[in-house]
Parts: structure tokens; sequence; C-alpha cells
């Protein structure tokens, strides 16, 4: 089950807040009350429904919040203060803002946004285009959206505004209604200046900055970028001791942990966030946390458990909630796919058939709520439905349907994650990265010479003080010119600090020129994209008519069943076939692409086994039997590699090659190794208690950088080079019948996991004397 939650859980942690169970009444609240019963004049009586408001709304209890504001507002009316107006309206519509009450929220925006126009009270008008900027880009109104956050970034140009803090959101919002489209490119240069602007102004708000760098990640499949920015943020709340920020972070990067398979490690991260949520009653948390570890069983298809946390998450949620729609659209899936897996024979099986079709059909209900849906809703929700509406159909031999949910998948998913979308957002990080590593080794080499240069002067001003000192005759004189070295000292200062801070500022205007010029290029570019399309689009529906003129014609309809089906198994098996061969995330880009790059990786183990003997034994049992023995041992030591995420590069003969910590980076992967290894002595021991023909084994592994890709491009063969693997094999050649040799680099990342005997220095062709350790037995799981 793919990741479709990223956007909607964005939306949820901007307006739905944590909701807490049955929030109490504070003194203050009970005191305010007691005193609206005995006012009776106007003025006051809508000071205390304004207190109560904003009690309620700080303490959450939002219906009440909403109920004594509604009450200010026709009395500010009646005293016709168009100022108290116009913030009236803007509270009421950032409380339904936060109840998600969309519509409603945007009536009393509006309305408040045209009394506030008419006052100077310019924070409160960006307050309010801030609001509505959220409305819209939750509407799909993007363009409206960018427009609001863009009119408070004009009032701070013009230097209307005093509290920098509107700013600050003015630059988050704009990042996440870009975000929220699925707009990668636009997203990617929002965030940066969003980050920047929170570094420079705001560094005590960088969780935050942190945290959406890291979804933003997340969403576009940047693991790597995505885990530094959420550990980050984790490190940052850690310092400022706030509790549910770390929880928040902990549930993302579990996250990571189970779109990249880690999922015992995804758990533990989850189980921490889980016990401070629950803890603290933070519902709508609890309800997103839950539907992770849905997921994470889904993933690992214990549709039980997977079942159980989705009804654990709707128990949170009401049918007012728009998560609750999600849930239950989860529920249906998982359902679904149940059935799917089964092995029942749905052409024989009439009552599985007939559930399979009833489920399939909700399915397709759920579908169009999503469809209909004014709201933004993310791209992997059409794409998950779209491919389980496949296979079911598919199951129930509509291969018409089947192949008509195929094409869609394909085409959101070309839409969403095309070449061309990642190509230009690949393009602008690449850009952009480049830029800013330039700009800083030049600031980096004015900041040397400033520094160099002041060093000089300074050195010169104590030689000739020293001089001077030396020359003179009286203490008073001394004194004199100490204080005079000391005044010039601080001038030399001065200056240089002066020639800093012009330089800083240089730099920072090149960067924003660099960044203007920038952004003028990417609009010159999409009107020639668009252009591009246009000639495409014309030359298609030419091509098109062209057919129909010819009267090309198609196949019977229960021909195209046949072939769809053909093809679908066809497509399947090579598939299985590329992935038998190529590890998955290689795979997919081949497939995408035609042609993958090698890519270096700075930190894997790499293992080699080797049959002791194995031409002797050949001799003495015969090829055939050798042969035999050998097919079973790799077929076993397959199982173990996958057991412990280690990836099988090829055997040579009789030696086997695997690595561990690619393609998918892992901090465990030299224990995932040595696990691995041991687990291959443990199953040669028992063969040869089995079969008195069966082979002694040694194994070495050896931990550091290595290149890997694929080599050719007829018959691919993903292939690791560097003296990582070199270094691993002569582990292998100076290891002992049954033993697991490693090197010093390897014993290193372990040594508190196993017990070792320790072997010395040993000589060691090309490589001189190396230290070796004999791995004995797992000491720390």
């Amino acid at each position: 089950m793919k990741n479709k939650f990223t956007s909607f859980a964005i939306i949820c942690f901007l307006f739905y807040g944590n909701t807490v169970f049955q929030a109490q009444e504070s003194k203050e609240i009970l005191d305010l009350k007691n005193k609206l019963l005995t006012t009776k004049n106007d003025r006051e009586k809508v000071k205390l429904y304004d207190d109560l408001a904003n009690k309620y709304s700080d303490s959450k209890i939002i219906d009440s919040a909403l109920a004594y504001s509604k009450l200010s507002l026709p009395i500010y009316e009646k005293l016709n203060n168009i100022e108290q107006i116009g913030r009236s309206n803007l509270f009421i519509g950032g409380l339904l803002l936060q109840k998600m009450d969309f519509a409603n929220s945007e009536r009393y925006l509006v309305e408040g946004e045209r009394y506030l126009n008419k006052t100077e009270n310019y924070d409160k008008r960006a307050w309010a285009y801030y609001l509505l900027a959220t409305v819209n880009s939750v509407n799909k109104k993007n363009k409206v959206a960018n427009d609001y956050c863009n009119q408070i970034l004009n009032l701070y140009n013009q230097n209307k505004i005093k509290d920098k803090k509107l700013v600050l959101t003015a630059y988050q919002r704009l990042f996440q209604n870009n975000f929220l489209q699925e707009n990668p490119v636009e997203a990617y240069k929002s965030l940066n200046t969003y980050i920047e602007f929170t570094i420079n102004n705001f560094p005590e708000f960088i969780y935050d900055a942190y945290f959406f760098a890291g979804t933003f990640y997340l969403s576009n499949k940047d693991f790597k970028k995505s885990l530094d920015y959420y550990q980050r943020s984790l490190e940052i709340a850690k310092k400022s001791k706030n509790e549910q920020q770390v929880a928040n972070s902990k549930m993302f990067i579990g996250n990571i942990y189970s779109e990249t398979k880690q999922y015992e490690k995804a758990k533990l991260f989850f189980n921490d966030a889980k016990n401070y949520f629950e803890e603290h009653q933070l519902n709508s948390s609890l309800q997103m946390l839950y539907y992770y570890f849905s997921d994470i069983n889904y993933k690992q298809k214990d549709y039980t458990n997977a079942l159980l946390y989705i009804n654990k998450a709707l128990k949170l949620s009401s049918e007012q909630d728009p998560m609750y729609h999600y849930f239950t659209h989860q529920k249906g899936l998982i359902e679904l796919k149940t059935l799917i897996d089964d092995e029942a024979d749905f052409g024989q099986d009439v009552a599985k058939a007939q559930e399979l079709q009833k489920l399939t059909n909700k399915q397709s209900e759920s579908l169009e709520y999503f469809l209909n849906l004014k709201t933004v809703v993310s791209a992997e929700v059409f794409i998950q439905n779209y491919d389980i509406l496949q296979q079911a159909y598919e199951k129930l031999g509509d291969y018409k349907k089947a192949l008509f949910y195929l094409k869609k998948a394909k085409d959101k998913k070309e839409e969403t994650y095309g070449l061309d979308n990642m190509r230009n957002l690949s393009d602008i990080q690449s850009q952009t990265e480049l830029a800013n590593e330039r700009t800083r080794i030049k600031l980096e080499e004015e900041t040397k010479r400033i520094q160099l240069q002041k060093e000089i002067e300074l050195k010169a001003l104590r030689f000739e003080y020293e001089k001077k000192q030396a020359a003179a005759k009286t203490e008073e004189e001394r004194k004199r010119l100490a204080l005079e070295e000391d005044l010039k000292r601080k001038e030399i200062q001065i200056k240089f600090d002066e020639e800093q801070k012009a330089v800083a500022l240089k730099y920072a205007q090149e960067k924003n020129i660099a960044k203007i010029n920038q952004e003028k290029k990417d609009a010159l570019a999409k009107a020639d994209l668009e252009s591009s399309k246009i000639q495409k689009n014309m030359w298609a529906i030419g091509a098109g008519l062209s057919l129909l003129l010819l009267g090309f014609a198609g196949f019977s309809y229960n021909q195209k069943r046949k072939d769809n089906k053909k093809i679908a198994e066809e497509k399947k098996k090579s598939d299985d076939l590329l992935l038998n061969i190529l590890p998955h995330e290689v795979a997919e880009e081949l497939k995408e692409k035609g042609k993958t790059s090698a890519k270096h990786f700075d930190q894997v183990s790499v293992l080699f086994t080797d049959f002791v003997n194995f031409t002797a034994n050949s001799e003495r049992i015969g090829v055939q039997e050798v042969l035999n023995e050998l097919n079973i041992c790799f077929t076993e030591f397959d199982r173990i590699m996958e057991k412990y995420n280690l990836e099988k590069i090829k055997t040579i003969g009789d030696a086997y090659l695997a690595v561990s910590g690619l393609p998918i980076s892992n901090e465990q992967h030299a224990k995932n190794a040595v696990n691995a290894a041991l687990e291959i002595l443990s199953y040669i021991q028992q063969r040869k208690k089995e079969n008195p023909n069966a082979l002694d084994i040694r194994i070495g592994i050896h931990s550091g950088p290595v290149i890997a890709g694929i080599v050719g491009v007829k018959k691919f063969a993903y292939d690791i080079w560097g003296d990582t693997v070199n270094t691993a094999a002569r582990m292998e050649q100076n290891s002992s019948a049954g033993k697991v040799n490693i090197s010093e680099a390897t014993y290193q990342l372990i040594k508190e996991d196993f017990s070792f005997e320790h072997r010395g220095k040993i000589e060691t062709k090309g490589k001189g004397a190396m230290d070796m350790y004999f791995v004995n037995h797992l000491v720390k799981s």
C-alpha cells in the first residue's frame, strides 16, 4: 500500500490540530460566565463575549468559541464598529477553518476582508489574506491562494506590516499551497525561501520549517533527505524539550522506515509516538498514527491487524471529519485486497465472486466521493484505487474494466511522477544547490581574506608598539602607548567587521539577483513547454483523424479480453524476471528511463563465501553431485539474504557475493551481513549432518564504500566495484573452514554486538598486514 496520506496529513496538521477528549472549562472561563450574568451594557457584554471566545479557542473548545464570537458580531454591527466587525468575521472564519468547514469559513473570511480593507490595520488585513489563502489552497484555487500570499509580501515590502510573523506565515503558506497542489518544482522553490527567511528572522520556529521540508522530500520519495530533515526537527524538539514535537517527528521518521521496508525500526518510532499521544489524548495525531500502523501491517500482508488499526482510527473520528472518509476508504481497500489475495477460483466459487463484486462496487463509490470532492486530494488516493480496482476486475474476469483502470493508473502516475516532473525538480534542485555552494565558497574565501588582512594589520600594529614601548622612558608614557594601541586595535576590528558585513550583504544581494534571474528563466521555459504541448496535441489530433479516415479497426471484444489477460500475465513474468536479477529500485529506474546510472554508496558491507576444496570434492564425488549440492546451498543462501536485507550480486563458480546496505542505505548493514554469515554457517553445519557429501565453507566480510550499477546494455548484470570488494575477497581467502572472518573496519561497527577472536595482523596479498577477527556468536540482539 503506497503512502497516499502525506498531503492529507499535512492538511490535518495545519488546520485540524489535536482535539483533546472532554476538555474542561477553566476557572477563568467560569468567572467570565458569572460576570456575564450580571452585565447588561452592550459594550461590557461584547467584551466578555470576546474574552470567552478567546479563552475557549485557547482551550480548543471550538464550538463554544464559535457560539460566543457569533454573539459579539451583531453587537458590533449595531455599534457600526467597522474594524471590530471585520475582526469578528475573521475570528469566526478562522474557527470554522479549524473545524474544516471550508465553505462557511470562506464566507466569513471574505466578509472580514471586506471590512478590514476599509481600515488602516494592515496586520489584521494580512491575517485575513493568510486565512483566505489557506481556504483557497484547500479548495484547489491555487492561483487565488498564491495571490493572497503575495498581497501580504507586498504590504511587507511597503513597510506597512509591523508583525514579521505574518510574513513568515505567508512564505510558509506559499510552500504549502504548491505542496498540496502537488507542484514539486514551485514547492521546492518556495520551501527554500521559507527556510531561509525563518533562519534569518525566526530561528526559534525552524522546527516547523525542517518538519515541512521532511514532508516535502517524503512525498517525492527522496527518503534520505526526508529522514535528514525529520531528524533535524527531532533534535530541535529535544533541545527545546517540546514533547509533542518530539512525538510528531518520531511518527514521521517511523513512516520513512516503513516506506523503506525497515518495519521493526518503524514500529519502534511509532510506539514511542503512540505512548505520548495516548497519554495526552491527542485524538488527531492518534488517528494518523493508527493509520500508519494499519499501513505497515498491510504491507506485511497482515490484513487482520491492518483492519484492527484502521477501525481504531475510525473510532476516533466522526462522519463530519474529512479524515473519516479516508479511513473508511482505507478499510474498504484492506477488505478488498484480503479477498483478492485469497486463493479462491472466482470463476467457480460464485459466493466469493459475489462478495468480491460487492466490495468492488463499494470501493468504486468511495472513489466517486474523492473524485467529486472540491478540496485537495492526494494523487496517491486515485493511483491506489485504480490499481486495486484493476486487480479486482481482473479476478472477476472483466478485462475491459481491468484495462480501463490499468490505463487510469498509468496516466495518473505519469501526470504525478512523470519523467518531466521529476527531471524539472531534479534540475531546479541541482541549480539551486550549485548556486548556493558557489556563493558559500565565495563568501568563505572573502571571509578568509578579510581575516588574514586583519591579522596582518594587527601584527604590524603590535610590532610597531613593541618598538615604541621599548623606547619609552617613563611608566606614564608606556600606559599612554598601551591605551593608544588598544584604541587602534579596536578601530581595525570595527573596520574589518564593517567590511565583513558589506561582503555578506553583497553575496546576499547576488543570491537574490540569481533567484530573480532563475525565476525569469523558469517562466520562459514554462511558456516554451506549454507551446510545445499545444503543438504535440495538434499533431496527435491530426494523427488520430488520419487513422480514423483509414478505417483502423480493432479486434473483437472477446479477443481483446484474451489479449489483455495474456499481456498482463506476460508483463508480470517480465517484471518478476527483471526483479530476479536487479534490485527493485534499479529495476524501476530501468523500466522508466531505459537505462540506469552507477551510484556511490559511502558505507556498505560486502560478504564473500567460498566452498573449501571444491575442485577436489568434485573429483571425489562427481561433478553432478557437487553441482546439485551447490544449487541447494545457494538457494538457501538466497533466502537468508532476503531475510537480512542483503542484495545478492552474483555467484562465481562456487563463490557467492552479496552486499548489505544498498540500494537503500541502512546503518545496520554490518550487523545484518554478519547475522546472515552466521546463519549460513549454521545451515552448512546442519547440512553436513544430513548429507555426508556436504561441503565446508569459509566466509569473509569487509565494510566500506563501493560503486554499484549495471554492466552492459544487452544482458543486464548488477555489480559492485571498489577496493572494499577486493578487501572482502581477501577476508574470505584468509578465513578458515566454518569461520566468518572480518576486517578491522567491520569490527569497529559491530564490536558491541558479537563476541570475537582477534587473530592479530595477518599478511594479505596486495594489502600488507591487516587486523582480522573471527566472529564467534551474537551477544546482543
